[in-house]
């Protein structure tokens, strides 16, 4: 979570610029994200690329982007936190796991981008996707998202839990 000035620190591995400070170098002590931006909101960790929610409701990513998880319309790496490439300003949730991220906006549909090699982005394919790809049923009261490895979960309004991708062990 962000502090409570809205400031966003990170430390630890950086191999693929995950920690946002504009540097692929190990932290071992907190290190401020490079933008010195204070009204960060929400923040979740994928293997080795990081999302976060700006007040604005606008959603950034950084650091590993082989598969396109950060959503920028690119495959490549970034070292300090990008816009996703749809400038919306309506995302309201995310979760990050593996290479991919999941985000909700305030309409109630359900998006997600980068690997999909289980069908676990939810678009009926099974091809990875660089941008912000909404889920398949174009659904519109989903309500709480979660992310495994290879599968996601999501919640809807009436209290059903859905979820896709691998289910090799049920």
């Amino acid at each position: 979570t962000p502090t409570s000035d809205g400031t966003l620190w990170a430390w630890g591995l950086n191999d693929d610029g995950q920690l946002g400070d504009g540097t692929t170098t190990q932290k071992n002590i907190s290190t401020k994200e490079s933008t010195g931006a204070t009204n960060w909101s929400a923040i979740s960790a994928g293997y080795y690329h990081t999302v976060a929610l700006k007040s604005d409701g606008t959603l950034w990513a950084w650091g590993s982007n082989g598969t396109g998880q950060l959503g920028d319309g690119t495959t490549s790496q970034k070292n300090t936190p990008t816009q996703e490439s749809t400038g919306a300003t309506n995302w309201t949730a995310i979760a990050a796991r593996g290479l991919r991220t999941v985000a909700l906006k305030s309409d109630g549909t359900l998006w997600a981008w980068g690997r999909n090699n289980y069908g676990q982005l939810g678009d009926g394919t099974n091809t990875s996707r660089s941008t912000s790809t909404q889920e398949s049923t174009g659904a519109t009261d989903w309500t709480a998202i979660a992310v495994g490895t290879t599968h996601t979960m999501a919640l809807k309004s009436d209290g059903t839990l859905w979820a896709w991708g691998s289910n090799g062990t049920g």
